[in-house]
């Protein structure tokens, strides 16, 4: 092994909270080391991450990315469960609709959407960031583009919350989400191409079922996992954009002076608070790093979280500085398992910060209330006080 050992519980609700000091004492000790607590390896350092995130054939996802086996065993065979030429097959059918090209079509219900939801409440002067404009946007976006009906949209968020607290440990945050996603599951699985809007991103992957191209018994967890991973993220992604920006305006000066700093500054969020910060895989050969050797058929929690704050890679990586070139941080992956999603919540964040940069000169954060998950990083409430102009 020659790996340094640790007794830490990344899932507690202490690091859940504020992991990031524990982290760079991971960082510190080793690009590998053992979590002796959770039984499971971990990469702690930017290059070791992103090489890892490319090698699929040492990094096996054939196992499911999670740190249980029920929905291990149940993501099988769909995107997150798959290495090639298994995964090639089944993200060329699904994700299609993901592609840039696909997605950019619907910029402008994107932006409009944006647009409609900020313009009040800036009007009002004061309004909670998450509450009332990070999850209904993420939901309604998602939710039109799969097609789906009123009441199955205002489900997302509580379906995307549970769909990441289930891939954690079986602690009391899993056990919770399981009763959610079982419920999901089952409705899902009563659906037919009928209930969903033609040329749908749903309503696709229905037809291609009916072309045998992928097995029709798992259109139910695919679709779990578009909804789960195209709003809960989003969700994170959001609110710590806007969370950011408001408690450094000199930063929400220069994207007010220079819109074109607006990825800058998503990237810088998505760097500093990776909406996803961990995440599973599970060694299919021996892994050798600064001379620790991690075994074939291994767990392994990738810590995003952790490489995006490496001090090797990005100087003084605590401060968020959207001059800084961060757009090769970690937190869409990279190589073959790159987040499908990537390009939608990408969109959704240019649409909500030119929609405040439309109506608001100035942001003013009240005080933020952080939402605990298993895997993500997010926010379960932070008001706003606005200027407008």
């Amino acid at each position: 092994m020659d790996a340094p050992t640790f007794k830490v519980d990344l899932f507690s609700d202490e690091l859940l909270d504020d992991p990031f000091p524990t982290l760079k004492v991971l960082r510190d000790a080793g690009p590998v080391v053992y979590l002796e607590g959770m039984g499971v390896w971990a990469l702690t350092r930017y290059t070791e991450l992103r090489a890892a995130f490319k090698d699929w054939e040492t990094f096996s996802s054939a196992e499911g990315p999670a740190f249980n086996d029920p929905i291990n065993e149940s993501v099988k065979n769909t995107v997150v469960g798959t290495d090639p030429p298994a995964h090639t097959a089944i993200r060329k059918t699904t994700l299609d609709r993901l592609r840039l090209s696909s997605v950019r079509e619907a910029t402008g219900l994107i932006d409009a959407k944006a647009d409609e939801m900020v313009a009040p409440l800036v009007a009002r002067g004061s309004f909670d960031a998450v509450t009332e404009l990070a999850r209904p946007f993420p939901a309604t976006i998602v939710g039109e583009l799969l097609g789906v009906d009123e009441d199955m949209r205002d489900k997302l968020i509580e379906y995307g919350d549970a769909t990441f607290n289930v891939l954690g440990p079986l602690n009391q945050r899993t056990m919770e989400g399981f009763p959610l996603v079982q419920s999901l599951l089952e409705r899902m699985a009563t659906m037919t191409k009928a209930d969903l809007v033609p040329d749908s991103m749903g309503y696709k992957l229905y037809e291609a079922a009916e072309r045998n191209e992928l097995p029709a018994e798992q259109l139910a967890v695919l679709l779990w996992n578009f909804t789960g991973a195209g709003t809960d993220t989003t969700v994170s992604a959001i609110g710590n954009l806007i969370r950011l920006l408001a408690q450094h305006p000199e930063q929400w000066d220069l994207v007010r002076n220079d819109p074109g700093m607006i990825n800058a500054a998503i990237d810088e969020t998505l760097r500093l608070e990776s909406p996803i910060q961990i995440f599973g895989r599970v060694t299919a050969r021996d892994y050798e790093a600064d001379g620790a050797v991690i075994p074939t058929g291994q767990r392994v929690a990738l810590l995003i979280g952790s490489g995006n704050r490496d001090e090797r890679h990005y100087p003084d990586p605590d401060t968020f500085d959207i001059r800084r070139p961060a757009e090769d941080h970690l937190s869409f992956g990279h190589g073959i398992h790159n987040c499908p999603g990537a390009n939608l919540a990408r969109l959704e964040m240019q649409a909500v910060v030119k929609a405040l940069l439309k109506y608001a000169r100035q942001l003013e954060p009240g005080q933020p209330v952080r939402r605990l998950n298993n895997m993500s990083r997010g926010l379960d409430s932070l008001p706003v006080t606005v200027a407008a102009g």
